[in-house]
Formats: C-alpha cells, sequence, structure tokens
C-alpha cells in the first residue's frame, strides 16, 4: 500500500511542477554573493583583524581588516567582498602590493605566487568610503546614524540580509566563520563603541577619538559583527547559569540608565528558562550582553542589539493577541529562527518546551529498557 501511494505521488509530481511557475531569477551578483566557487572554495577563514574608524559626521569610514586564512587546495585567484560604494586602496600580503580586478562587489585578487595546501596566510584590505545608509534597519541594512533624544549622535549597524561586506571586507559567505575577531573600532568623544565579544582595551587618541577593541574568541558569522555607539552608561550582573558564571553586561544610553535596569531584570529569568529547556547559553567565554540601538533589534552574537523603548510586548503591543505577548519584553526573549514574526517565540517555546519533555521521556524509557532484565530486543 505505501509503493502504491508512493508511484501515484511520483506520477502527480510533474503535474504539480508545471502548474508552479518559478519566478526565481538571480543575477551574476547573487551567484558571487551566495555560492561557494572557485575563488572561495580553496581557503578556510582562520581569523578577522577588523579596524575601523568611523566619521559621523559625513558618514563616511575608513580602515582595513587583516584576513587570516588556511589553505585547502592549491590557488593563485581570492575572493574578497566588499560592497559598493566603499573603495579597496589596496590589499598586501608579506609586504607586497597584490593586484587585484573588482566585479561589482566582489574583488578577485591575484596572488604572488601558489598557495601551499596546509599554510596559514593573512591577506591585509585597506578601504575606505561612505557605507550604505539604512532605511529603516534592522529590515533593510546598512549603517545609520542619527540622534537620540537629546541630540546627540549615536551610529548603528545590522546586515543579516546584505551581509557584512556592507560596511567591511570579508569572505562573505556563510558557510565559513572565522574561529576568533577582533573587532576595533575608532569613534569621536564622548562616544563610546559596544561590539562583540568582551573589551580589551580602550585608546584615547590625539585627535579626540578614542578606539575601543572587542575580541570575539567564538567562532562567529560576519553578519553578527556590530558597531553600535554612543553615550552609553554600564551596568552588569551575572548569572549561575548552567556552564558556569556567565557575566552580563547591559550598555543603554546614559540618560535611560534606570529605566534599564528595571527592564533588564527579565533577562536572568529568561536564561534560566532558556538553558533548562534548551541548554546552556552557546557563549560564556564572550559574555553576553544588552546594546540599546536605535533601530528595534537584532540577536547579534553576544551582543545582542535592543531598541524596543524598554517596554514589554512588541513595541508595547500584543502582536498574539493572546495577554501572554505582553508579559515580556520581545527583544530580551527575541527568537532567532522568527526574526520577522513578533507572536511567534511564545508559540515556538511551547512547542520546544514539549518536545524537550519528549526528548527526556524517551531517553528515561531507553536507560529504563538498557537496565531491564526482561527486556532483550
Amino acid at each position: 500500500m505505501r509503493r502504491a501511494c508512493l508511484i501515484v505521488a511520483l506520477a502527480g509530481l510533474p503535474i504539480a511542477l508545471a502548474g508552479a511557475q518559478d519566478t526565481t531569477h538571480y543575477t551574476h551578483a547573487d551567484t558571487l554573493r551566495g555560492s561557494n566557487g572557485p575563488a572561495r572554495a580553496w581557503w578556510d577563514v582562520q581569523f578577522y583583524d577588523l579596524h575601523t574608524r568611523v566619521n559621523p559626521q559625513d558618514s563616511s569610514i575608513a580602515g582595513w581588516n587583516g584576513i587570516t586564512y588556511r589553505v585547502l587546495q592549491p590557488a593563485r585567484e581570492m575572493q574578497i567582498d566588499l560592497q559598493q560604494p566603499l573603495v579597496v586602496d589596496s590589499m598586501v600580503q608579506d609586504r607586497r602590493k597584490l593586484t587585484y580586478r573588482r566585479d561589482g562587489n566582489a574583488f578577485f585578487v591575484t596572488l604572488p605566487a601558489q598557495q601551499r595546501p596546509g599554510t596559514t596566510r593573512t591577506v591585509t584590505v585597506w578601504y575606505h568610503g561612505k557605507p550604505r545608509v539604512g532605511r529603516r534597519l534592522p529590515w533593510d541594512g546598512g549603517f545609520t546614524f542619527p540622534t537620540d533624544s537629546l541630540g546627540n549622535r549615536w551610529i548603528a549597524t545590522a546586515n543579516e540580509g546584505l551581509g557584512a561586506s556592507v560596511w567591511w571586507p570579508t569572505k562573505d559567505y556563510l558557510a565559513d566563520e572565522p574561529d576568533s575577531q577582533r573587532i576595533a573600532i575608532t569613534v569621536p568623544d564622548p562616544m563610546i563603541d559596544v561590539s562583540n565579544g568582551r573589551l580589551r582595551s580602550t585608546t584615547k587618541n590625539r585627535d579626540g577619538t578614542t578606539t575601543y577593541e572587542w575580541f570575539v574568541t567564538s567562532p562567529i558569522n560576519t553578519y553578527n559583527v556590530e558597531i553600535n555607539a554612543g553615550q552609553y552608561t554600564h551596568f552588569g550582573d551575572t548569572l549561575d547559569g548552567e556552564a558556569g558564571k556567565l557575566t552580563l553586561d547591559f550598555w543603554p544610553l546614559a540618560y535611560h540608565a534606570d529605566t534599564a535596569r528595571r527592564q533588564f531584570q527579565q533577562v536572568i529569568p529568561m536564561l534560566r528558562c532558556f538553558e533548562h529547556w534548551f541548554g546552556p547559553y552557546p557563549w560564556y567565554a564572550d559574555g553576553y550582553k544588552l546594546i540599546e540601538t536605535p533601530h528595534l533589534g537584532m540577536e547579534h552574537q553576544s551582543g545582542v542589539a535592543y531598541g524596543n523603548h524598554f517596554l514589554n510586548g512588541y513595541l508595547g503591543r500584543d502582536l498574539s493577541y493572546t495577554g501572554l505577548g505582553l508579559q515580556w519584553d520581545f527583544i530580551i526573549v527575541h527568537d532567532r529562527r522568527a526574526p520577522r514574526s513578533p507572536e511567534r517565540p511564545a508559540r515556538r517555546a511551547r512547542v520546544w518546551r514539549e518536545r524537550a519533555r519528549l526528548r527526556r521521556h524517551v531517553s528515561q524509557r531507553r536507560e529504563h529498557a538498557a537496565h531491564d532484565p526482561r527486556d532483550h530486543r
């Protein structure tokens, strides 16, 4: 019977396919961006050493990124991505300038010698320009350069859809993450930059700027790398979690400090709940941060961008129409797998809770069966 049903289903498949029109059209640029082409497949990213200076006065950036990689196969051409209108100034390996050609948002670099498998090499890319400014972060990507309610400058990035190459040179391919990364961001005083990972150093420069050096010790997807700069204040807490002590760092704008202290009390019970049902928070080494941003928010690794105005629900609304949505702050309990549907986290959490309960039940039954002498199956 199952075989007969399968034959009928397969017989009907061509009719279904013929009736469904494929309207998808991929451009050459899409192929370069999304595929693991020959100029990408031969090298594996190990480390990014990103240094970027931001000038909010004219919305420009400039800096460099050291790309350290392991050679998987012999090759001489390398694809590095940087989106227009940003410009590459130079690329260097072993103190020698490299030649390259631009194909839209991709650069194809000719390396001076055949790359030997098993070796680790570095290419440094110097760049500058005015990055794309998003019209409505986080739904469209890029930078944003607004002011806060007191008129102070405020900067943020969010680029999950567009990709990290909208503001820094990288291998913009989701399947290849660096094992670790430095993020050194220079901004005018009195702004403070808050990026991913842990703050390693703060350097006051003679030109009235400060460089904030952050370091991520865990593999990180490039779209998660962020800049958040404003007149922040800081307070912290600690969670005695399932994998040890987890540092919690909160970075609201200074004049929102008291409001943030009240609203962010939800964080510890939220983390305890999630760890109980879904396992330990993945990035103990890099900590947990909530950073106030001028856009609604984004689940950036170890540094969640927060812009829900310290309200429960979705900007104070219950989009689930159940009453449950106003019990928590949507961004704090935000579900990575439902970024565009605010009513789904509560539903998904209930499903995951039941799945976790069933998995534990099955595991207990199996363990019991393994020790039951009557069960020899």
